[in-house]
């Protein structure tokens, strides 16, 4: 199933370019000596995007010293034996060797943040993969990313004592394919995407990542490579039916509209303890040349100010009459992402299609 999705293609996405909002319920931690200098989010480095899409970059650019390992991590719903990751990877330049060098690295991990396995690109452009010891277990052929444009990279991970697998793709080619490992016998509960220790600061390598894309092997979606698939962000354009109440002004839906420029906690809409009607927002189309949909992910950061129970519901429609709902959801007084995944249309009970996200209305609710 679909864990988590983020850093949309040509877009500023759910954070703007606020790293700390990150923290709120969906990355676990950014991790690793002088994280907090060198985690960033940036503007695209494609100069076909630029400003109009952000991304998160690592970089140990410092023109002196050595530093450790920088990373991302996402906590998994439950621990895994499959899982799985995807996104674009940019690297600036390649590094100028295969180990601490500032090369792009992700990895999987369990839930004591110890490795199951882990990856890296060398200084030739291949792919590096190590087991929880650290010990090298494939070296793939050189260039199997290219510097200074973007590759989708796919891994797919199988852990088992004796007969794990490993897999990588690049732009939908099988670049490495491994079987027969020994993974350990503790199951996948995090996976981490980033940038390997800097031994020797003599250039300054970056590392971006975008369209990330965390999957596990449970469920009968998004349960196995995916292609090369985008992130895209849609937000409220319209109000439908305002129920609840706008911190200033008469609508909703500009005061949640923020994936221009993250969340402003100035601008909300609130629901008081005298349950009102849900509010329902229009939203904005996909790009037009989405031609299939994996899954709709609706996401709110919430937050309670008071001291009693607070619940929340969000579901979509394709059409305000058939509704795939969420979870509710209980609400603290600490600002929280919470989010569902819509796999099927629940009008034709088959994928989302293009038209179907476009005409798609989402739902807020209050429920306690």
């Amino acid at each position: 199933m679909l864990i988590w999705a983020d850093f949309p293609s040509g877009q500023k996405g759910l954070y703007g370019s606020n790293r700390d909002y990150m923290l709120n319920g969906i990355w676990a931690a950014h991790e690793g000596a002088f994280a907090g200098n060198f985690t960033t989010i940036v503007n695209d480095p494609d100069p076909t995007i630029g400003a109009n899409g952000r991304v998160l970059r690592f970089n140990q650019s410092s023109s002196t010293g050595s530093w450790s390992l920088i990373f991302s991590r996402l906590t998994f719903p439950a621990a895994v034996s499959t899982a799985g990751v995807a996104f674009r990877l940019w690297l600036n330049q390649f590094p100028i060797g295969d180990t601490n060098k500032g090369n792009a690295h992700w990895a999987f991990r369990t839930l004591a943040n110890t490795y199951v396995a882990y990856m890296e690109v060398g200084a030739s452009g291949q792919f590096l993969v190590y087991n929880a010891a650290g010990t090298l277990l494939y070296t793939s052929d050189p260039n199997s990313v290219i510097a200074n444009a973007y590759n989708h990279v796919e891994t797919k991970i199988v852990r088992h004592a004796s007969a794990g697998t490993i897999q990588i793709k690049v732009n939908g080619i099988l670049k490495v394919n491994l079987s027969g490992l020994a993974l350990g016998a503790t199951d996948i509960a995090n996976g981490t995407i980033g940038q390997a220790a800097e031994s020797t600061q003599v250039n300054g390598r970056e590392v971006y990542y975008k369209d990330v894309v965390f999957w596990d092997g449970t469920g009968s979606y998004i349960n196995d490579f995916q292609g090369a698939v985008a992130v895209h962000d849609i937000i409220p354009d319209g109000d439908d039916s305002l129920g609840w109440t706008p911190s200033t002004g008469s609508t909703g839906f500009d005061l949640v509209d923020e994936g221009d420029s993250g969340p402003v906690d100035s601008d909300y809409i609130s629901a008081d303890n005298t349950l009102p009607a849900p509010t329902v927002f229009t939203m904005t189309n996909l790009p037009p040349d989405v031609i299939s949909v994996r899954a709709v992910m609706p996401i709110g950061r919430l937050v309670k100010t008071d001291g009693g129970d607070c619940q929340v519901l969000m579901r979509v429609s394709p059409n305000g009459v058939d509704w795939d709902p969420g979870d509710d959801r209980p609400i603290t007084i600490a600002s929280t992402y919470w989010w569902d995944k819509s796999y099927i249309s629940p009008d034709t009970l088959a994928a989302w299609t293009p038209s179907e996200v476009d005409d798609m209305l989402f739902e807020i609710d209050r429920t306690v």
